[in-house]
Order: C-alpha cells, then sequence, then structure tokens
C-alpha cells in the first residue's frame, strides 16, 4: 500500500510511534537515499520479540518536486503485520491522504481456482467490462514442462487496474503445489482508490473485475497461507544446503569425530533469515511437513 498526504502535524518519529502502537515489536525508522522522487526516505524495520527485523515499508518526504507531501509505503510483510486497519484507516483520514497503490490478494492454497480457471474465465467472457475483454499476456512455463510456475495477468496497471494470477506455491519452490494467487493491482490513475479498501478489501477485489464475484468463499485464511509461504521458502534452503554441502558435512563428522549436534552449533546463525516471514513461523510448522516438501524436491 501507499498513501501520499501534505505534511502531518507530527514529526516523523511521531509517526513511527503511532505506526508501532499498531504492530507488534518495535518499529525503527532508519535515513536511508530517497525513493520515487522524494529526498528523504526511512525504512522501516520491525524488531520482534525474539531479535527478528522485518522491513515493513518507507516514509518519504522531501523534495521540489513533491510540494511537501509525505508518502507511507507498507509492503506485503508490513500490511501482514498490521492488527488494527480501522486505526490506519482514521489516521489517513485525518491526514486527508491519498492512495496511490494497493494490491489486494486472494489465495487458495488447494487449487480450488487455478490459472487454468482464470484463463477460462477469460475466454468466456467473464472479465469482460464496459462491452470489451481487458488485456491479456501470459508468462512463464505454458509451453513446456517446467517448475516454475505460469503467471497470467489481465488488464494493465498503467491504466489503473490488473489481475495477477499466478502459481505461488511453485514460485516458492514447490513444484507440485497447487497453491494459486489471485492478486488484483489497483492504481489510483484515472480513479479514486476509497480509504474503505483497507478495513473492507473483500468488495474492492469482487468489485474489480465480475469474474471474481464467486471466489472468496473457496479462499484460504491468513495463517495457513503464511505457514505454507514459510514451508516453501525453509524448504527450498534446506534441500540446496543439502545438495551443495551435504558432502562436506559428512566428511567434516567422519574426520574429526564431532557429532551432528556439535556441527549443527558450529554453522548455526541465531536469527531469522532474510526472506523468511516471521508471521509464517508463528503460525506454526511442524518438522515432518517440512520433511515432506524437501522429500519432494528431490524428485
Amino acid at each position: 500500500m501507499n498513501a501520499t498526504f501534505e505534511k502531518p502535524a507530527m514529526t516523523v518519529h511521531g509517526l513511527v510511534r503511532f505506526l508501532n502502537g499498531l504492530m507488534p515489536g518495535r518499529l525503527d525508522a532508519t535515513l536511508d537515499g530517497g525513493l520515487f522522487g522524494f529526498t528523504e526516505r526511512y525504512r522501516l524495520q520491525l524488531r520482534l520479540d525474539d531479535g527478528a527485523k522485518v522491513e515493513v515499508g518507507a516514509i518519504a518526504l522531501g523534495g521540489e518536486s513533491q510540494v511537501g507531501k509525505w508518502l507511507l509505503q507498507l509492503n506485503g510483510k508490513g500490511c501482514g503485520m498490521v492488527t488494527d486497519w480501522e486505526s490506519v484507516q482514521e489516521l489517513l483520514e485525518g491526514l486527508g491522504a491519498a492512495i496511490s497503490r494497493v494490491d489486494l490478494a486472494v489465495d487458495f492454497l488447494e487449487g480450488e481456482y487455478s490459472v487454468d480457471d482464470a484463463l477460462t474465465l477469460y475466454d468466456t467472457g467473464a472479465f469482460i467490462n464496459r462491452g470489451r475483454n481487458p488485456e491479456l499476456d501470459t508468462q512463464g512455463s505454458w509451453h513446456e514442462s517446467g517448475h516454475k510456475g505460469r503467471t497470467m495477468y489481465v488488464g494493465k496497471l498503467k491504466h489503473g487496474k490488473t489481475l495477477c494470477v499466478y502459481e505461488k506455491g511453485r514460485q516458492l519452490g514447490m513444484p507440485d503445489s497447487d497453491w494459486t494467487r489471485f492478486e488484483v493491482r489497483l492504481g489510483n490513475r484515472d480513479r479514486v482508490i476509497p480509504l474503505s479498501v483497507l478495513t473492507n478489501p473483500d468488495e474492492a477485489f469482487v468489485g474489480a473485475y465480475p469474474a471474481l464475484r464467486d471466489l472468496l468463499q473457496a479462499a484460504a485464511l491468513e495463517i495457513p497461507t503464511q505457514r505454507e509461504e514459510t514451508k516453501g521458502t525453509l524448504a527450498h534452503a534446506l534441500y540446496h544446503m543439502r545438495r551443495c554441502f551435504g558432502a562436506h558435512a559428512h566428511q567434516a563428522m567422519e574426520a574429526t569425530g564431532c557429532t551432528a549436534g556439535d556441527l549443527i552449533e558450529e554453522v548455526r546463525v541465531h536469527r531469522m533469515p532474510r526472506k523468511l516471514d516471521p508471521s509464517g513461523v508463528v503460525a506454526g510448522l511442524a518438522w515432518p511437513e517440512l520433511q515432506a516438501q524437501i522429500e519432494r524436491l528431490k524428485t
């Protein structure tokens, strides 16, 4: 989510303190270059209770071309950390803010709706609006076997609205996964994105295209989605750890007589991997689940 507003009657750190009350952990702001024509960008990092750091967005300001405006940006992880969207909406309303970009994702972990279903909906005219189908673009492994997955785009973001449908599980290195994501991306070109999208995203999602009206009942809940993403990321990393360094680990144990525990403690780094979503770890992940996913990656 990106929102712009006139310079508020508060400092950057005052805005950070407000946002910190809507997220777990401690939110820090670090000045780091510029962004989108703004001369100052404050990177927002959330430090969780276990010490893990998650980059959740940015606050940007300054620059003659921006004529006193500020930008508040929350990335996907940042949006997932917000516990009180009503307060975010109330803040932005008070600042007279306008949303310039928002992405709304719905996940189907078991492939209840797939990329093929989306293409069928397109071919049957389910996306027709004002008498014509929006533009269609496809990318990925449509005509050959492969594990990188497929993506289709309906509409163009440069026109203010697009739907991206892609095989999320395969993107994360899970070749047998049916996990599909439908993601509506809205921009403010030729349209005003209502602030109510923050507290009622379902309405904006299904209103984007007629084809989306029947999808939400089959959608996945937020926590299982985060757990699946964590499983895919960890399994992919551990699979390649074994492939690249498994023989080295074996030789170290054979040559020195060290135990597996000794070896693990020697190479273990006590922090959260940067690419891992901590909320997915909080959601819970069983070792047998992870083992099963690693085994599937071997085939």
